[in-house]
């Protein structure tokens, strides 16, 4: 999900002089994604099952698409991807106007790059079979 963050921020870098560089920087858009050892950690911590069998698979991605070949229509997914995500935190740390806009530069920016971002954005499931231990 690097591709997220990578056109959100630079959509927030965008606002040098809109907003001031303290609140730029202060920023965080808490995203965490645990690997296999993370979730074998927790469980075994846990003790109450046994892992059988412990997968990740790839979901594909998550981006809705009726024109995979669409730019405008990629990068409108994106940042609908990315306003129904943070929308809440972004209104309360910059304000709603300001939001507005850097939603609407992260989707022309998504739309320029929507080859690359239809390549890259994956979602990824992590599948355990457990019993009770």
């Amino acid at each position: 999900m690097v591709i997220y963050y990578n056109m959100f921020m630079v959509g927030v870098d965008d606002f040098r002089g809109l907003i001031t560089s303290e609140k730029r920087n202060s920023f965080n858009f808490p995203e965490y994604a645990s690997s296999l050892q993370d979730f074998k950690e927790v469980v075994e911590a846990d003790g109450s099952f046994t892992i059988n069998k412990l997968e990740i698979f790839n979901g594909g991605s998550p981006l809705v698409v009726n024109q995979p070949d669409n730019a405008a229509q990629v990068g409108q997914a994106l940042a609908n991807s990315c306003r129904s995500a943070g929308r809440v935190l972004i209104d309360a740390h910059i304000c709603e106007h300001l939001s507005n806009e850097l939603f609407s530069r992260v989707e022309q920016r998504s739309s320029r790059h929507a080859k690359e971002i239809l390549e890259q954005i994956q979602f990824f499931y992590i599948v355990a079979s457990l019993s009770l231990a």
